[in-house]
């Protein structure tokens, strides 16, 4: 077993140009690292560096072992990290079920930044309508969920009210109900809306169909293909509408009942007694933190 501090000095002997920098650099005599390099060639039988020149060089067999060398440190400092990691109760792993119309922007970011904290959690992430979420935290088959609200179902988890999409009704530009201004409830019957429900055919009492000519889609991201093909219209998020309201790819409909761009309320929800580590703990407050409570999303 080689010393990894003589492979670090080898490391720093070669990325700072010599030895006297790699002494400076650790704080340790010249001759320590002179040692420790001899040492280190000896157990090898590979001479590392080319010494005939002012400052030692690299030899072919050096920069061969001088990658493995870099690759060796990583991965010892990975493994001191990784048993920080654990002193401090991080956990090893999060399955997180959160409903495909609440991968916003913001629930993005903080995903982005929850792998630089912490590097060593690993996430399951997995999509399902909001109906089904409940059921997957109660058969533990979930850490936490992100969810549009559903009052009578969270009597059976732990719950927090983390804020609110902004939903809009939309359509293709050639759907007849493009053309028609302020539209109301009975006005929208006549046409299919594409709509979102569970496994167990049920559908969020936020997100209710309103028409009886429905299709209905488990996912947002199939609801909003099937309304940009013109096959009906459909309720969905503003910031997954917006792009394509701005290119005049689809419309938002005149409803005469919708004052204000309507917004669906979001909760995180948990089984009841669920022991929480550090990672989760940041990953709900954070979620707390950047969720919109009563604006609109941009």
């Amino acid at each position: 077993m080689q010393n990894l501090e003589h492979i670090r000095m080898l490391v720093l002997s070669a990325d700072l140009g010599s030895f006297s920098a790699c002494a400076r650099r650790l704080g340790k005599a010249q001759s320590a690292v002179s040692h420790a390099i001899s040492s280190l060639e000896i157990d090898l039988d590979v001479e590392l560096f080319d010494r005939s020149t002012r400052k030692p060089m690299l030899t072919p067999a050096g920069e061969r072992l001088y990658r493995s060398a870099k690759a060796l440190l990583a991965q010892s400092e990975e493994f001191v990290q990784m048993a920080k990691a654990i002193n401090q109760q991080e956990e090893s792993n999060l399955r997180i079920v959160l409903d495909d119309a609440l991968m916003t922007p913001a629930v993005a970011s903080v995903l982005a930044t929850f792998c630089h904290k912490f590097p060593y959690t690993q996430l399951d992430i997995q999509t399902h309508p909001s109906p089904d979420i409940i059921p997957l935290l109660l058969n533990n088959q979930a850490s936490f969920g992100i969810m549009v609200s559903e009052i009578s179902a969270i009597k059976e988890v732990d719950f927090c009210y983390i804020g609110q999409i902004p939903m809009v009704p939309i359509c293709h530009p050639d759907h007849e109900l493009a053309r028609r201004e302020g539209i109301n409830e009975p006005d929208l019957y006549p046409y299919r809306q594409i709509a979102i429900r569970g496994s167990q055919q049920l559908e969020s009492p936020m997100l209710m169909s309103v028409t009886p000519n429905v299709w209905w889609c488990s996912s947002t991201l199939n609801a909003l293909t099937l309304v940009k093909q013109g096959i009906g219209w459909s309720y969905l998020p503003l910031y997954l509408a917006q792009p394509y309201i701005d290119k005049k790819e689809l419309i938002k409909l005149d409803v005469s009942f919708d004052h204000q761009t309507w917004q669906a309320p979001i909760d995180i929800v948990w089984p009841r007694g669920l022991t929480k580590g550090p990672a989760l703990t940041w990953l709900q407050n954070e979620l707390k933190r950047v969720m919109p409570k009563d604006q609109c999303l941009s």
